[in-house]
């Protein structure tokens, strides 16, 4: 048979199948056409926004959010990602706030190309104290002397407050804007608040912080407060996946992490875990990425974990419980506590009495640091 016969009894055979796939491809692209139901979309469609995405993160176009430490950056995609969830827990006194003051006081000096505004949902502190804590960053002081407590400020530290809001206004009439919300709010206005003041400030990206989770007021429709906590994470999951924001929420740990055998020098013990977390299940499964600060000092353990690191007054234990996109498997990172200028420094891994972290049975003379400075 000859290459033309083949062909002509083909498709007397089997044509009737490439009509039906032709008519079959026309009737679907024409039902794609039409308005879809809780905006479906082909996979073709999700590739295709993913490839876009590659090829704006390859030319620069989008690039992360840099937070200021280099170790943090590298636990992200080399920062945060726009359209994510960063969930900050710690016991009180630990520095969660302080943690993203920095973030948001040094978000500008990282990104200088970045096109965006901030709206601080600050629902533990009155806008006098966080100026007052962001004055104390500014000028190196302590948040004592900034208020005259024992003594009248220098007219030197006034002088760099005044050229610092005179600096923040100027930034603010070159589009930077930075918006706090002082007032309690429910979930339902959370949600309105954002939608608001993403419109009204022009639709550029958004840094949204919560500070913190307990005070957010419970809706009428919430039984429990935890409830209240479900649908706050719901609604924040579905608003980053809208619009192009980064989500920084601050969550109290329960008292669990308190418990007597909880602070046994030198335990697996003294590290904190995802269900220490107030509505750990819910802020785990709608973060992205989530953080433990643990402050050993505030908690009498003078040796910290299997390690037996050894902690002064200013260490600071950033403990990564998850981590969605890592470039890096670390899960344990190590800051002090500069009190003067109100903000964390990464340090390398301190000191220890056990650096192999192998299990070694304690006795009464190593169940306290050796001579380190230290105020027990």
């Amino acid at each position: 048979m000859t290459t033309q016969k083949f062909w002509i009894v083909y498709k007397q055979k089997f044509g009737f199948l490439h009509n039906h796939a032709y008519f079959y491809r026309l009737k679907t692209q024409k039902q794609m056409s039409q308005p879809r139901l809780f905006n479906g979309k082909t996979y073709v469609e999700v590739l295709e926004e993913g490839l876009q995405y590659v090829k704006d993160r390859r030319t620069g176009k989008i690039k992360s959010f840099k937070l200021p430490w280099i170790g943090l950056n590298k636990v992200g995609v080399g920062g945060l990602e726009w359209g994510s969830m960063l969930t900050i827990g710690a016991r009180p006194g630990a520095g969660k706030t302080m943690f993203v003051s920095q973030i948001l006081r040094e978000s500008k000096i990282l990104n200088p190309t970045q096109e965006f505004n901030i709206l601080e949902f600050q629902f533990e502190m009155a806008p006098k104290q966080t100026a007052s804590r962001d004055f104390a960053a500014q000028t190196g002081l302590d948040y004592n002397v900034i208020l005259s407590t024992d003594f009248e400020v220098s007219e030197f530290a006034m002088n760099v407050i005044n050229n610092y809001v005179n600096d923040c206004k100027n930034l603010q009439n070159q589009g930077v804007v930075r918006v706090q919300i002082n007032e309690p709010l429910s979930y339902k206005d959370i949600e309105k608040a954002v939608y608001h003041y993403y419109n009204v400030l022009g639709g550029k990206p958004l840094i949204i912080t919560i500070d913190h989770s307990w005070l957010i007021k419970k809706d009428k429709e919430d039984r429990e407060k935890i409830n209240t906590l479900y649908n706050t994470t719901e609604m924040l999951m579905q608003l980053k996946n809208k619009l192009p924001v980064i989500i920084v929420m601050i969550t109290q740990l329960n008292r669990s992490i308190d418990e007597p055998h909880r602070k046994t020098p030198g335990s697996i013990s003294n590290f904190p875990t995802s269900s220490d977390i107030f509505g750990g299940d819910a802020l785990m499964q709608g973060s992205d990425m989530v953080l433990i600060l643990n402050r050993p000092y505030k908690s009498d353990i003078p040796v910290y974990g299997p390690k037996e690191y050894i902690c002064g007054k200013e260490d600071c234990f950033v403990h990564v419980i998850k981590t969605r996109n890592s470039s890096d498997d670390n899960n344990l990172l190590f800051m002090k506590f500069d009190f003067g200028k109100q903000k964390l420094q990464e340090v390398p891994e301190p000191a220890a009495n056990n650096p192999s972290g192998n299990y070694q049975r304690r006795s009464r003379r190593n169940s306290a640091a050796p001579d380190a400075g230290l105020e027990l």
